[in-house]
């Protein structure tokens, strides 16, 4: 694959207030939008976080959607959100934050607490696969009028950069933060490739994503929705197709969908 020459891509378009980055990107996306468009929000009034839970989006964070068009096969397609938070990562230590983390399976976080989430979801255009990337970052910590008390601190990235760092604009972030996520996803898709018939989702990224995965090592209670899963185990990384491995306390590793169960560390 070609590299990809950022500066070739059109400027992000900033909107005032959209009900969802996401929404409004994937509809532009059906529409003929190519791929690299990018849409950031001064506020959103109906963001969304993983299995359709709200996220608040008031003023001053950055809230950034993303468009790829993946030349990848569709078995592999489960990939693409942890290139993104890669890429994500990648920007964020760039700018000189340090001991950032994935909490599986993307939720950007630091020492401090909860920075960010990133909702990746999918759709088809005349055939073609179609994957929008959506990033809500703090940029300073919000205060919330209720807030689940087994979530993590709330944090903003300004308490992430060193004191001889100053912040960028949101403009400049957002553009820092597009490139460096259409480059994780241009690797990982040569990785796809260079596998051909035996690449995985998390094929040639897996190593980088445990890498940055949060709690590794550590005891994690594990939760389903419904209450049927509830237990603890250690984490131990995850598999080729994004799973997280948990061993047990008889010493079975089990794989977990992100799709059906939450990790949270074990106080």
């Amino acid at each position: 694959m070609a590299d990809i020459q950022h500066d070739t891509f059109a400027a992000i378009e900033v909107l005032d207030e959209v009900e969802s980055t996401n929404r409004e990107l994937m509809a532009r996306a059906r529409a003929g939008a190519p791929h690299g468009s990018a849409l950031r929000a001064r506020s959103q009034t109906a963001g969304r976080g993983r299995r359709s839970h709200g996220w608040t989006s008031p003023e001053g964070g950055l809230y950034l959607s993303v468009l790829i068009t993946p030349r990848v096969p569709d078995r592999v397609l489960p990939g693409i959100p942890v290139a993104c938070g890669i890429g994500v990562v990648n920007a964020l230590e760039a700018l000189g934050c340090t001991d950032i983390r994935l909490k599986w399976p993307n939720d950007v976080i630091c020492a401090n607490g909860k920075l960010g989430g990133i909702l990746v979801e999918l759709g088809r255009q005349a055939g073609e696969a179609l994957a929008v990337c959506g990033l809500g970052l703090n940029i300073t910590a919000i205060s919330m009028d209720w807030r689940d008390p087994n979530a993590l601190p709330i944090a903003g990235l300004a308490d992430c950069l060193p004191d001889d760092r100053v912040l960028p604009s949101l403009d400049e972030l957002a553009e820092m933060v597009r490139a460096s996520v259409l480059d994780a996803v241009e690797l990982w898709s040569e990785g796809i490739e260079a596998a051909g018939p035996s690449a995985a989702p998390l094929t040639g990224i897996k190593a980088a994503y445990n890498e940055l995965l949060a709690y590794r090592g550590e005891r994690v209670h594990v939760s389903s929705p419904d209450g049927s899963v509830s237990e603890n185990g250690v984490l131990t990384g995850v598999d080729v197709w994004g799973r997280a491995l948990v061993e047990l306390p008889n010493g079975d590793v089990k794989p977990y969908d992100s799709a059906q169960v939450s990790l949270r560390p074990v106080k």
